[in-house]
């Protein structure tokens, strides 16, 4: 990984500085990249900390053997103070892990059209070979004072492997009978090695009408280290 732009603006009308910074993340490995962790420390000239950012990078794609940029945020405005009055010796320290993308159907499971009656997936499904979805349940409830009438979907993952996951997805679409996407959900979680995760999607605002020969259709993803990377570099004036 290089930096490949760390600039600093000139003060405000209120003191503060904005800083802007691209890391170029060269993908040596055999997987393409599609989540990347990013994170820094900000240090002035004395090498003491001014600011700093953590940031989960979704919507990125770097093919196997290539090349991409990807921003690092450094957060809002600093104010000048904090740059001792030498900005030019400011220091970005930046981190990436890369993650490769492991994406099953999960299928679709109906809802059901009783009230306290549940429709069920009956399978574990793997992923990846790291991780386990348990089955899923779909319970619906009697309406509400408002109408509504509640679904509770349950879905269960185990990380099996001694792989800490950064992320495991569950995306679901509650569709109707013609397949029109009613609403959408993702819901996410870290998996700790030997850990377990219960996904419940949620719906709003469901009325009878809209659930007659619905179901709610479901994709999951792990996402799993492939490297780790460091690089710093010093700020130069931004003259735009």
């Amino acid at each position: 990984m290089k930096i490949s732009k760390f600039t600093h603006t000139k003060p405000d009308s209120d003191g503060d500085v904005r800083l802007e910074c691209t890391a170029m993340i060269e993908n040596d490995s055999d997987h393409d990249i599609e989540f990347v962790l990013i994170s820094n420390i900000i240090v002035n000239s004395s090498g003491a900390t001014i600011g700093g950012d953590r940031t989960e990078e979704e919507d990125v794609f770097i093919d196997a053997k290539e090349s991409g940029e990807i921003d690092v945020n450094c957060g809002w405005g600093m104010h000048e103070a904090l740059f001792e009055g030498k900005p030019e010796k400011t220091k970005i320290l930046v981190s990436a892990t890369t993650y490769r993308r492991e994406f099953v159907k999960v299928g679709a499971v109906d809802i059901p059209q009783d009230s306290n009656e549940i429709s069920m997936l009956k399978k574990d499904i793997s992923l990846g070979g790291v991780a386990e979805l348990n089955g899923v349940t779909v319970l619906r409830l009697k309406k509400d004072d408002e109408g509504d009438i509640p679904i509770e979907i349950k879905a269960g993952f185990r990380n099996i492997s001694d792989t800490h996951i950064e992320r495991v997805q569950l995306s679901s679409k509650l569709q109707d009978q013609r397949d029109a996407v009613i609403e959408e959900d993702k819901t996410y979680s870290t998996l700790p090695s030997k850990s377990a995760f219960l996904a419940e999607p949620r719906f709003w605002g469901l009325k009878a009408g809209k659930l007659k020969n619905a179901s709610v259709v479901m994709t999951a993803s792990v996402f799993i280290p492939i490297d780790t990377y460091t690089a710093e570099a010093s700020s130069t004036l931004d003259d735009d």
